[in-house]
């Protein structure tokens, strides 16, 4: 393989890519890019129902956002150890965590409705609400990891 690419690889903590095909001409971490772009494909998707789920309850854009980002974190935390582990396949990692997360979760779509809110409601408001998100994303996140630890199976000790 490429030296560069491993040390890129080690550096991220990605396993290595699925091996290529001699002749084929991808590069090796091609396998990373198409799992990244599947994944986003589909937390895009699923951002998108969660804010039509919010437009028609009559939410603001921000509660929607905020929704997202807490869910995502929880799942996130939930899965990390699976994806971290042996026995996940080396494209999980990045099919999950950059690809359906990445794009489910977005700080993009946080600041932009925070902004608005601002505007809507006033500084105080957007403020409260972007603490509001960032804790129970973190809560989350670490309540999502906890549970993890408890329910995944052990190997033999």
């Amino acid at each position: 393989m490429n030296p560069r690419t491993d040390r890129r690889r080690a550096a991220t903590g990605y396993a290595a890519a699925m091996p290529t095909p001699a002749g084929s001409g991808r590069p090796p971490f091609m396998g990373e890019l198409l799992a990244i772009a599947a994944g986003g494909a589909i937390g895009a998707c699923l951002r998108f129902a969660v804010s039509l789920l919010a437009s028609s309850a009559q939410w603001h854009g921000a509660l929607g956002t905020a929704l997202a980002n807490v869910l995502g974190s929880f799942l996130l935390g939930l899965l990390a150890g699976h994806v971290e582990s042996e026995a996940a396949h080396p494209l999980l990692r990045p099919f999950l965590t950059v690809g359906v997360f990445g794009s489910f979760t977005t700080f993009s779509a946080l600041a932009a409705d925070n902004r608005a809110l601002a505007f809507e409601s006033g500084e105080a408001s957007a403020l409260l609400q972007l603490a509001a998100t960032l804790a129970l994303g973190l809560a989350a996140f670490a309540l999502g990891t906890v549970l993890d630890a408890r329910w995944r199976p052990r190997g033999p000790a």
